[in-house]
């Protein structure tokens, strides 16, 4: 222990003594491990760190699975069956994520709700902070109107008061007592709700219809001592059964059971662990730098090490000296890693956006600094083992002359030489995947949505079933909100409808058409579904291609219309008009239900940036059938100038017709739009700024190979010019060395680059695994700055003075 202390207190003085050295060396490695640290922090939070629930591991989410729908959420009707006929888990609930306006004492506010089976909570071990959960004959009948609200709630409209239990609140106008608080940073499914309801009594108003999928999310527990896999063959087993009971709902049906943890994070998984293998290169590339550095510091220290070794230091003793210099290194540039990625994490946060849960708490923490020290000391040892075994094997005679000290042995300057074309190589690698990224998001970035998007403001109206319970009211009330917004100045024109274009969400359907019923239950056809207003598709600037638009005409009582996209005109009706056909909502042909005659054909209109237009009907929101009440829609402004000045305009105008309807999220077109692209634009950025850090930290391991080089050719050099040598022929000479070097690396690189490509290959958009263009690019880039890192010893080199250089050692 007493010589460790001493080793580490030489090695303190030896990093003071050197503070040019021990300066590039901490930045270097504070850059590299402070970058992990980051990334690790995010992946931590996000994939990591277990659930907060009691044996996260034994929690599953249940659900079902289409030829056409991989991941579908459940109809109530099957669910109800799973929880009744499994017998592998100690139970299963349900959650429905929604939103309810809350009214009364100050400003309608929007919350955010959930509602839950009254056995959720003791499946996921959670306790009320305060009071109680809900009863299960709550849960059952729910005639109390009972709620829980959340810590935040608590202290934003109550202000923390000690007598919340018991007071009401107004919820889509409907009285709810409130029965208990929710622990702090309660969560489900990544929802911090604001308040919690009753799941049943709101499940029992749906329709008997097995095709029905209203946001029903099941979850379960699993039996101590029952496998996942065991789980899944029983569900499976299930499905089969509930295929045969109800072919025309459930054929081709089938039940999907995953870990919580796993399917939650399932989406973001694979750009998280792209972009950690991504700075695991750069910290190699730092550690390759650092390596290279105290390799030019050993030669310097050799005759020293050479004496210790003559008076008797073992090789352990030698290897151990270095090592800890080395390990003391590493952690000091830990320490201001720490700090550079405390400063970073909230910046990923932010630019992570939406591609990140939205309910994740990413910070620094014991796991975090476990990590930190751990990646410290390994690469303290990764660097300084090179110097340390070079240190160990000097040969004493050659060491201990005068006569020889300064120079530097064939094998040191191949393996500097080495360590600079793996730096070269693996900065050239992350070049390549990071400009293939870059290709790929500007493609994306630059793919026509369908629509003119710029000059456009939007809001989400979301209306409370029990302020305006009849459809016919509710849409007088549509009507006028549309109308007042089209008077306000500067507005061009107005309209509305159910789901926005490239937003990630809407409505999917079965629909009939007239003389075409299904063969059989597997052959049911379906199509995305919006009710609008009459202006919306002139509002977004969707073109006309035939027929006509939808009319002030296409209300309640007349005949009912619709209009398609291109997409689906050529899906259903190919080589044929579609103007005069009619189309019927529902899985089967049902004499109640009315059928729509097809009077428009408009442009296709993206969901995706990323995707086919999918096949897509219109219908006016004044005629819509009963079985599917319109309770949301999303505003569309056109105006004249910036759309960001009429936002509180047009929530004043709202409030003019009704003061206790909120607006949700007002933003523009533009942002909407920017939102649908947050988790590419996330990784490409991420792996560009990492690429970039890669890049700088090889062209500084390139200057120090050069420098040290000439330093160590000073004699040479000069002989070549006491020779006739000119300077420029010196500085082609040293330009030379470092290209090679370069070129080589570049070389390795590109064909890592390709190989690497199809790990990319999900993440890509339009773009090839191999892509010249952006090779060939990324290649003279990475060249051009190697080169500009040969520049000052090459000049330098040239200013060698021959009659010093002769004398020289």
């Amino acid at each position: 222990m007493t010589s460790l202390f001493l080793d580490v207190r030489y090695a303190l003085r030896r990093l003071r003594a050197t503070p040019g050295f021990t300066t590039i060396a901490v930045l270097t490695l504070a850059l590299g491990i402070g970058a992990n640290t980051a990334i690790f922090t995010v992946i931590d939070a996000v994939l990591l760190r277990p659930l907060p629930y009691r044996d996260p591991s034994q929690l599953v989410l249940l659900s079902e699975h289409t030829p056409r729908f991989p991941l579908l959420s459940a109809s109530y009707q099957n669910f109800a069956d799973w929880r009744d006929q499994a017998q592998s888990f100690t139970a299963m609930g349900a959650v429905r994520n929604l939103g309810v306006t809350l009214t009364g004492s100050g400003e309608p506010e929007r919350l955010t709700a959930q509602m839950l089976n009254a056995n959720i909570f003791d499946l996921l071990g959670v306790q009320a902070a305060r009071g109680r959960t809900f009863l299960p004959e709550e849960d059952r009948q729910g005639a109390a109107g009972v709620a829980m609200i959340s810590y935040g709630l608590w202290q934003r409209r109550f202000a923390g008061a000690e007598n919340v239990l018991g007071q009401s609140l107004t919820l889509d106008n409907k009285p709810y007592t409130v029965i208990g608080l929710l622990p702090a940073g309660f969560q489900v499914l990544q929802q911090s709700p604001d308040v919690v309801l009753p799941f049943e009594p709101w499940a029992k108003t749906l329709p008997d219809d097995r095709m029905w999928h209203p946001g029903i999310l099941p979850m379960a527990r699993l039996k101590p001592g029952v496998t996942l896999e065991q789980a899944r063959s029983e569900m499976t087993t299930i499905g089969k059964r509930l295929e045969q009971q109800y072919p025309n709902f459930d054929t081709g049906t089938s039940i999907i059971v995953n870990q919580m943890q796993s399917q939650l994070v399932d989406n973001v998984r694979p750009a998280l662990l792209m972009i950690l293998g991504a700075v695991g290169f750069v910290l190699l590339i730092a550690c390759t730098n650092v390596a290279n550095l105290l390799l030019a510091r050993a030669t310097a220290r050799k005759r020293e090490i050479a004496v210790r070794t003559a008076i008797g230091a073992s090789r352990w003793r030698v290897v151990r000296l270095v090592l800890t210099e080395s390990i003391l290194l590493a952690l000091i540039g830990a320490v201001l890693g720490l700090l550079l990625a405390n400063a970073a994490v909230p910046a990923l946060v932010h630019l992570g956006g939406t591609s990140l849960p939205a309910s994740t708490n990413v910070s620094i923490d014991s796991t975090v600094l476990l990590f930190t020290t751990l990646l410290a000391v390994v690469c303290g040892m990764l660097f300084g083992l090179a110097p340390a075994l070079h240190m160990a094997g000097l040969d004493l005679r050659s060491a201990l002359n005068e006569t020889d000290r300064g120079a530097v042995g064939s094998g040191v300057m191949k393996l500097r030489g080495a360590l600079v074309v793996s730096e070269v190589a693996l900065a050239m690698l992350l070049l390549v995947c990071a400009g293939l990224l870059v290709r790929s998001f500007d493609r994306l970035s630059s793919v026509a949505p369908g629509f003119s998007v710029d000059h456009i403001l939007i809001a989400d109206l979301l209306v409370s079933p029990a302020a305006h319970p009849d459809q016919t009211e509710r849409n007088a009330f549509f009507d006028r909100v549309v109308e007042r917004a089209a008077s306000l100045p500067g507005v061009r024109s107005a309209g509305a409808a159910s789901f926005l274009p490239v937003s990630g969400t809407g409505s999917i359907i079965s629909f009939n058409i007239e003389n075409r019923p299904p063969k059989n239950p597997t052959e049911y056809v379906m199509a995305n579904y919006r009710v609008v207003s009459p202006d919306y598709l002139k509002t977004l600037g969707i073109p006309l291609l035939n027929g006509r638009l939808i009319t002030d005409a296409d209300r309640q009582g007349a005949p009912p219309v619709v209009v398609i996209n291109t997409t689906m005109a050529k899906t259903f009706f190919p080589n044929e008009s579609p103007l005069g056909k009619r189309l019927q909502l529902g899985a089967e042909p049902d004499k109640d239900t009315p059928w729509m005659e097809v009077i428009g054909v408009v442009g296709d209109v993206k969901q995706s940036l990323a995707s086919e237009a999918p096949t897509e009907m219109y219908v006016p929101y004044r005629q819509a059938i009963k079985d599917l009440p319109v309770f949301n829609l999303s505003l569309v402004l056109r105006t004249s100038g910036d759309p960001r000045t009429l936002a509180s305009s047009l929530t004043s105008a709202v409030h003019e017709i009704d003061p206790h309807q909120p607006l949700v999220k007002i933003r523009t077109m533009e942002e909407n739009l920017s939102a649908s692209v947050a988790q590419p634009r996330f990784r490409t950025i991420l792996l560009a700024i990492l690429a970039s850090l890669a890049l700088l930290i090889a062209a500084v391991g390139i200057y120090g190979v050069m420098a040290f080089s000439v330093s160590q050719r000073t004699r040479e050099i000069g002989t070549r010019m006491a020779l006739g040598s000119t300077p420029g022929q010196i500085f082609h000479l040293v330009i030379g060395d470092g290209l090679r070097l370069t070129l080589i690396g570049v070389v390795i690189g590109l064909v890592a680059g390709v190989a690497f490509a199809r790990v990319l290959s999900s993440f890509l958009f339009q773009i090839g695994l191999v892509e010249p263009f952006t090779m060939v690019a990324v290649a003279v880039l990475l060249t051009a700055v190697a080169l500009t890192a040969c520049y000052i010893p090459a000049r330098r080199a040239t200013r060698v003075n021959p009659t010093v250089a002769l004398r020289y050692e």
